[in-house]
């Protein structure tokens, strides 16, 4: 199911060997589309390439959208995000989306689901709040109407922090994860006053999800 890449930020290995890396368009194509149905506004589906054994950014030098002979651009950050346009038309044409990396590495594409990067300054717990719904949102429509009742538990949010915390500096109610994110249970998102800023710059929210 999606929803199983989602959760663990599945690596496809699809064509690792050389540069160029060739991926199926309809695979971007069925995430756009539940973000696209959902119309959430704080929530994203994002796409980045990273080193299979390192797990480190694959640069990104070029991407297109390849149907026979038509060659369309594609928008990516050299940091190895990719952003695909939203074509039903490439869909049903059979596209590839073909991505000339800067180096040569063994690169494969990771899916992952977040807040969107504008939500990431004066995140207030009002705002935490949307995010941890819409978040859960997208995870059940993923998994569609039967494996939505097979979801492991939605505890909450994890956030990437600029400056990472340790044990000595943790608030009470926050726990870290074995990698050294923030985690903050959906119990203590409710608990805490609205306009409650949190006090951590952050480089990334994803879902907290456990086992």
């Amino acid at each position: 199911m999606k929803i199983l890449i989602l959760l663990i930020s599945v690596l496809f290995t699809q064509t690792v060997t050389a540069e160029t890396l060739k991926l199926n368009y309809s695979l971007f194509f069925s995430y756009m589309k539940t973000m696209y149905k959902l119309d959430y506004q704080h929530v994203t589906t994002a796409f980045y390439l990273v080193e299979q054994s390192s797990k480190g950014v694959c640069e990104i030098d070029k991407a297109e959208a390849v149907v026979d002979d038509k060659r369309d651009a594609i928008e990516f950050e050299k940091n190895g995000r990719l952003l695909p346009f939203y074509s039903d038309e490439h869909r049903k044409d059979g596209a590839m989306i073909e991505v000339e990396t800067v180096e040569d590495k063994s690169c494969a594409l990771q899916v992952t689901l977040m807040a969107k990067e504008s939500e990431l300054n004066n995140i207030t717990f009002e705002k935490l709040s949307l995010v941890t719904t819409e978040l859960e949102g997208v995870l059940r429509k993923n998994a569609g109407m039967i494996g939505k009742y097979f979801l492991p538990s939605y505890k909450g949010l994890r956030f990437k922090l600029i400056h990472p915390l340790d044990e000595t500096t943790l608030p009470s109610g926050y726990s870290l994860a074995n990698n050294g994110d923030l985690l903050i249970s959906n119990d203590v998102i409710k608990s805490s006053k609205a306009s409650q800023v949190l006090a951590y710059q952050t480089i990334r929210i994803t879902p907290w999800i456990g086992k």
